[in-house]
């Protein structure tokens, strides 16, 4: 009876639950000492508080479980890494970012207690964000402890598998938020950037963070009391955004607007006359704005924009591809591989001759579609390859996410859009593996929400297969009844 009893409580997670939030510190104790266990209750208890409040009343105990595993499995790879690393090198680093962004973040607290130091030449560009500050904090409060940043990053990332979940049940259901939120916890991809001290993770939260409130806006009661304190709270995520990446801050003024103008129509749908004029009034403002920005920029004439994007769009993926250092591929691979630095590389984009296959197509589809197996050049690749077997299937099922009868159809566009124009942007912008897969995490909500939706509706079509009988019975009473 006992052994039944404990057995039962671990599957219940009560006894798992208990045991990473006892283990996790005390691993923390073990490499880093009592900072770094002080720090590591302080972010899983402060995310497991946050998880409970994300979710509603009734999916409180779900979130939070949802959380538990999440963090659990990012810090079972977290505390051996960190330590295997430290052995070797001191640092405790994984990758080259996040050894610079320890180093930074080391060096600003010493810059603050007046040790008379700067930073190093080389690693200016890298205090253009808030990340290092964050780092810098930590320091300053718990000592150089290089572990704390990355549980930070395992608890945030936790927190954004409770985001979506919680997303996929209010805009479809609740078995499909049970498998995007089990997605976003397991993804090889979403949890090798969460154990390290980078800042995509933090990016990723707080974007998720601005989608969950817009989701809120987009179908609460004009009158509901809370919708002041999520205008509020999303003016707060859009500051952050703008300081972590510009982008995805546009991305969601471009969303909510379309959110207001829809829920509005019926306001203007009586006065035809003043919406034209008002929809003339801003094409002129807009147009005109950019055609003297354009001017004053530019001698070039304003029939060239066009190329002018392309040039701008092939010198940054030239610089890319020519000297950004892949987090996946050793820099000699790199300089082998492209045998010349950005401004060559620049000389010979401008030399090539437009086309529509290369500068659009391939674009377009190595930023969805890579890494594929004959593109590795190492068994790390081959390993982020193997990953892509999982995104192709959920970017095929999310094309039929609309078919699935989505609650929620205008926030559902909204979400389609969102991850539309990260794609447009990855390809505009990315020329190397790393970054690219770095970058593509803002994709992979949107692809696990949509494409659960999507493999939800093809099982149900196909007669839920591999279901149980018995179970399969009970569903049909409990429905009939």
């Amino acid at each position: 009876m006992l052994v039944s009893a404990v057995v039962l409580g671990w599957l219940r997670g009560e006894g798992w639950g208990r045991a990473i939030r006892v283990l996790a510190p005390l691993g923390a104790l073990v490499i880093e000492g009592w900072p770094a266990l002080i720090g590591t209750l302080l972010v899983q208890e402060g995310g497991l508080w946050l998880a409970g409040r994300i979710a509603e009343c009734c999916q409180r105990t779900a979130a939070r479980r949802l959380f538990l595993a999440a963090y659990g499995l990012r810090v079972v790879i977290a505390l051996p890494t960190h330590y295997y690393t430290k052995l070797i090198d001191g640092s405790g680093a994984l990758f080259p970012d996040d050894y610079t962004n320890d180093l930074v973040g080391e060096w600003l607290t010493r810059i603050a207690r007046g040790d008379g130091i700067s930073i190093f030449p080389g690693h200016q560009q890298v205090l253009g964000g808030i990340y290092p500050y964050l780092l810098m904090g930590t320091y300053a409060i718990f000592g150089y402890t290089p572990l704390l940043p990355k549980l930070l990053n395992t608890c945030l990332a936790a927190l954004c598998a409770v985001l979506v979940f919680e997303i996929a049940r209010r805009a479809f259901s609740r078995p499909v938020a049970v498998v995007a939120g089990l997605g976003a916890a397991v993804l090889p991809s979403l949890v090798v950037w969460s154990v390290a001290s980078l800042k995509e993770t933090l990016v990723l939260f707080v974007a998720l963070l601005g989608l969950w409130i817009l989701q809120f806006l987009s179908t609460a009661p004009a009158g509901s009391r809370h919708v002041a304190d999520a205008r509020v709270l999303f003016v707060g995520v859009l500051t952050l955004l703008l300081d972590l990446r510009a982008a995805e801050t546009v991305f969601l003024v471009g969303m909510l607007a379309v959110v207001y103008v829809t829920r509005a129509r019926h306001r203007f749908a009586a006065r035809p006359m003043q919406m034209s004029l008002a929809a003339l009034a801003v094409i002129v403002v807009v147009g005109g704005g950019l055609w003297v920005a354009r001017t004053r920029t530019s001698t070039r004439p304003f029939s060239a924009v066009f190329e002018d994007v392309v040039l701008v769009i092939r010198h940054r993926r030239a610089q890319e591809a020519a000297s950004a250092g892949s987090q996946l591929r050793p820099p000699t691979d790199l300089s082998a591989d492209t045998g010349s630095g950005p401004p060559a590389a620049e000389a010979a984009s401008d030399a090539a001759p437009f086309t529509l296959a290369g500068d659009i197509f391939e674009p377009l589809g190595y930023a969805l579609l890579a890494p594929a197996p004959w593109q590795a050049h190492n068994l790390t690749e081959l390993g982020a390859s193997a990953e892509m077997v999982v995104w192709d299937v959920l970017l095929v099922a999310s094309c039929l996410a609309w078919v699935a009868s989505p609650r929620q159809r205008l926030f559902v566009l909204c979400l389609a859009g969102y991850g539309i124009a990260n794609w447009l942007l990855l390809a505009a912008t990315e020329g190397n593996f790393g970054n690219l897969l770095r970058h593509r995490l803002m994709l992979d909500p949107v692809l696990l929400i949509l494409g659960a939706a999507g493999l939800e509706w093809l099982w149900l079509r196909a007669g839920r297969p591999f279901y149980p009988r018995a179970v399969r019975d009970r569903w049909l009473e409990r429905v009939d009844a």
